[in-house]
């Protein structure tokens, strides 16, 4: 049987229960959520930490599984972009600290980040505790401004992410070519970049026939390009 970890999920900006489909909510809430109920149900203690937000929750929610959810006040509740919480990072990071030690009173074992400013918040918080850091971006802002997606990401986040890059224990990449983008873009040391692939959950997604899923689906017998974004 592994030993039992306990472990800071950081997720600053966006909050695992918000609801999917917003600016900011989507698959990262997902995986957050999917990940830590998977830890939780192999026996792992599983704190996840955000921002508070509107609507408002209250600051902890058992979400069963030996997960929480921990919202830390940090003066911004409403919906703002994802580069202004770059200035509240002091406040969160301080909010995280103190809730450890004002109602846990314990060390973690592990923080695992996700998304460059979690990243930066992970940076610190393992510099406090001591102990190792792993973070997943999710997004990369030099691959992106590369291809030409949306708006030009900041210089503030390239750098910030390279700064976590960096810092970190270990970096988790969901494809190869993602773990090739960290090395080509930022430096990373290839023997730190661990490549796992997005899980599926088997209990709501399964195979079945290709006759039944294009009746389903309502679609022809004329050649299909399915894509998933």
């Amino acid at each position: 049987m592994l030993e039992q970890l306990k472990i800071a999920m950081i997720s600053l900006h966006s909050c695992p229960l918000g609801k999917l489909g917003g600016r900011d909510t989507g698959g990262m809430n997902v995986y957050i959520r999917e990940l830590a109920r998977e830890l939780g149900e192999k026996g792992h203690i599983v704190d996840i930490y955000t921002r508070t937000h509107k609507p408002e929750h209250e600051q902890i929610i058992n979400l069963g599984n030996n997960n929480r959810l921990i919202h830390i006040e940090i003066g911004a509740t409403e919906e703002i972009p994802k580069i202004a919480f770059y200035s509240y990072l002091e406040k969160f990071i301080c909010g995280v600290e103190n809730f450890r030690s004002s109602n846990i009173n314990s060390r973690y074992d592990l923080i695992h980040s996700h998304y460059w400013l979690s990243g930066l918040t992970g940076k610190h918080l393992q510099l406090w505790w001591h102990v190792p850091h792993i973070t997943m971006f999710h997004t990369l802002a030099a691959v992106k401004n590369n291809i030409g997606i949306g708006e030009d990401e900041t210089e503030l986040r390239i750098e910030g992410e390279r700064e976590v890059v960096h810092s970190c224990d270990r970096i988790i990449a969901a494809t190869a070519r993602e773990m090739e983008e960290l090395t080509y873009y930022y430096d990373a040391k290839q023997q730190n970049v661990t490549v796992l692939p997005c899980g599926v959950n088997p209990y709501i997604f399964k195979p079945i026939e290709r006759e039944f899923a294009i009746k389903e689906l309502g679609l022809s017998d004329q050649t299909t390009i399915l894509s998933t974004m």
